[in-house]
């Protein structure tokens, strides 16, 4: 009896741990809702002449004939009222330009530029965005925006985001998409890996005035044409894996101000077609996000797993030995096991409640969340180990050799 005591007060011991989790990681959550930025409130702003400020929209695009035309009509059917868009074909081989043409054919608004190779020392999509860049520049816009072909644009969206940039004096407007939920592993998966994303990289501490933390989105990325060309443009950044953080980086270390605002449905991408491609990505994106550090992807991913998978253990091991106990004359064991373990669970589907329909994200997936747990912990575990291996990472047709820091 002893030492099914000493396990259950072990066990108790963890479930109260993640209750404290559960109850600062909802603090932090609504205090970094709360001081969020909206991209609807961009549209109220009245503009800041009856002359609005140009802006290109470049869109890279590779083999995308089943998005392409959605994601040209969105564009096309901006209000903003002064709107070049830049299409940039990256070696198709399949019908995107044929499907893109008959959308914007006749539209003066619209370019098309071709690409048929790319410079070896640099990937594809980054490539085909300096290209479009170049155009831009040449029109003489004020503003230049990088977006994927695999978006939805609200009507709205470039006009909020102009005006917002004019309001907040930044040089980088970025935008936490919504993203689709079709597939199970978009329900499952992808949530999980957005909260540890956002955990990691709090909109409050994105924005606040004094000292930010350095985040972009590379679906949506508005800038001032000043601090394009100010820093280089991508040519600074083709190097990196990960080029929207490289690029809030690069903003912040020049003097200029970047910002993360949540679409609230403005914004919608289907980010991944396969739980593989799900994880390959987001695996880049968690080895950028911890400046390449195999030690703290591999903190991040016992976190992960521990929060998910761990945690209910214990919680499940709480209320079976507070049963046995109870059974064998320990009165409180069994209340103080129910007590602990409701006060966790309720804390943490207080939490998961909130994001998910912040998100957009079902909330039957949250039936799925420890599962969703362990492939995440299980993708920044492989993170560090391709870091530590010396093993390249492949993203945009190009290979990345990272070294750990």
């Amino acid at each position: 009896m002893l030492i099914l005591q000493v396990i259950l007060v072990i066990s108790l011991a963890v479930c109260a741990a993640a209750a404290v989790y559960w109850i600062v990681a909802g603090w932090r959550l609504r205090r970094a809702l709360r001081m969020s930025i909206s991209m609807r409130e961009g549209l109220a702003l009245e503009p800041p002449s009856s002359d609005p400020p140009s802006v290109a929209v470049v869109i890279p695009a590779h083999d995308e004939e089943a998005l392409i035309e959605s994601c040209a009509r969105g564009i096309l059917a901006q209000d903003h009222g002064s709107l070049h868009v830049i299409f940039v074909l990256d070696r198709c081989t399949d019908r995107t330009e044929a499907r893109l043409r008959s959308v914007v054919e006749g539209d003066a608004r619209c370019t098309i530029l071709v690409l048929d190779e790319c410079p070896p020392d640099w990937a594809g999509k980054c490539n085909a965005a300096s290209q479009g860049a170049r155009k831009a520049l040449e029109l003489g816009v004020d503003y230049l925006l990088f977006t994927d072909a695999d978006t939805r644009f609200d009507p709205g969206l470039v006009r909020a985001a102009v005006g917002l940039a004019s309001r907040e004096r930044a040089d980088l407007v970025s935008v936490l998409s919504t993203l689709t939920c079709t597939r199970w592993d978009e329900k499952v998966v992808q949530p999980v890996a957005s909260f540890n994303l956002l955990r990691m990289h709090p909109t409050d501490l994105v924005n606040r005035p004094q000292n930010p933390r350095a985040f972009a989105n590379g679906q949506f990325m508005l800038f001032s044409r000043a601090i394009y060309e100010g820093i280089g443009g991508h040519h600074c950044v083709h190097e990196d894996l990960l080029e929207d953080i490289a690029f809030a980086r690069k903003v912040r270390k020049h003097g200029g101000r970047g910002i993360i605002v949540n679409s609230d449905g403005m914004l919608r991408v289907a980010m991944y077609d396969s739980l593989q491609a799900m994880r390959e990505g987001w695996k880049r994106i968690f080895i950028e996000v911890a400046r390449r550090q195999p030690r703290r992807l591999v903190v991040w991913g016992c976190r992960a797993i521990g929060a998910g998978v761990l945690v209910p253990a214990a919680q499940v091991a709480a209320l079976v030995l507070g049963s046995i106990l109870y059974r064998q004359g320990d009165t409180p064991a069994l209340p103080l096991a129910v007590g602990f373990v409701a006060v966790g669970v309720l804390a943490q589907l207080m939490v998961l409640r909130s994001f998910y329909r912040t998100a957009e994200t079902p909330l039957l997936g949250i039936l799925g969340y420890p599962f969703g747990c362990l492939v995440v912990g299980q993708l920044m575990f492989s993170g560090a180990a391709d870091l530590r291996n010396g093993r390249p990472i492949r993203w945009g047709g190009r290979d990345y050799l990272l070294t750990p820091r």
